[in-house]
């Protein structure tokens, strides 16, 4: 990368990092919550996986290194199978997904093409999980959190991380025998707040960007997602169709806190 780009990444990493304040109080309609939840970004200068030129790698554990988050700044975002204009395009994704979110995507790493232009590799919120593509590094706005879900689907458990250090854990209820939760690495797609009191969703619901392995004729293909009930003798239990239940004070102690694109692991 030159430092002509460098550079540049830099200025338009700032200017991303300025999106987080608005971020924080966007609500889109009644039932959706687009914008809550912390994050670290106030310092940000470049992706961790970006270095300037010259530069030798400063060693950060796993744990502690930040994800880095891309909102999408456009009417609409193509992704591509390699990081080169000429490269076929996986997806298309707008601004605002079909939950009624701004969209986003974990950034796990950058590549250039043959000009020198910078992309970023993403998950993707699609079938089959874990898809990735390629998408300019000017189609979304940056931002990062050091928060993360561990989901032990054996011992029925959600733990919260901050870096390296365990913020709570609670119990949790899975998906059934029939419907199980599917295991991998995904984040929180959107947020939404069910319209009506004493929702099978709870109080709150994380739509994920996870999909179930057994349910495909689903409106929305069957989305996995993080959410509270109005059965607490679900938790601690496997009853549900894929999703991970929480109890709803739970779920209230984690909305303040995770932005979207908060990596979910399920393993």
């Amino acid at each position: 990368m030159t430092l002509r780009k460098v550079g540049r990444l830099a200025i338009d990493l700032l200017a991303g990092a300025l999106v987080l304040s608005a971020l924080a109080s966007l609500t889109g309609v009644p039932a959706r919550l687009t914008g809550h939840g912390s994050d670290d970004s106030a310092g940000i200068q470049r992706p961790f996986f970006v270095q300037p030129a010259g530069a030798e790698p400063t060693p950060v554990p796993a744990c502690e290194q930040p994800t880095l988050i891309g909102r999408v700044a456009l009417k609409s975002v193509a992704v591509r199978n390699a990081p080169t204009l000429e490269a076929a395009v996986v997806a298309r994704f707008p601004r605002i997904n079909s939950q009624g979110a701004p969209q986003v995507f974990d950034l796990i790493d950058s590549a250039e093409d043959a000009t020198g232009d910078v992309w970023f590799k993403a998950v993707l919120p699609m079938r089959p999980n874990g898809t990735t593509g390629y998408l300019p590094t000017g189609s979304v706005q940056l931002f990062q959190t050091s928060y993360r879900i561990v989901v032990d689907r054996e011992h029925l458990r959600l733990t919260l991380f901050k870096g390296c250090s365990e913020v709570e854990h609670f119990r949790i209820g899975l998906g059934k025998e029939s419907t199980p939760t599917p295991n991998g690495t995904f984040y929180i797609n959107s947020l939404l707040k069910p319209p009506a009191a004493g929702s099978v969703y709870g109080n709150y619901a994380y739509g994920l960007s996870a999909f179930s392995n057994a349910i495909t004729n689903w409106k929305g293909g069957g989305i996995i997602g993080i959410h509270g009930t109005n059965d607490p003798s679900s938790i601690g239990n496997r009853k549900s169709h894929g999703c991970i239940r929480l109890d709803n004070k739970n779920m209230s102690k984690l909305v303040p806190l995770l932005p979207l694109g908060t990596p979910v692991e399920i393993k």
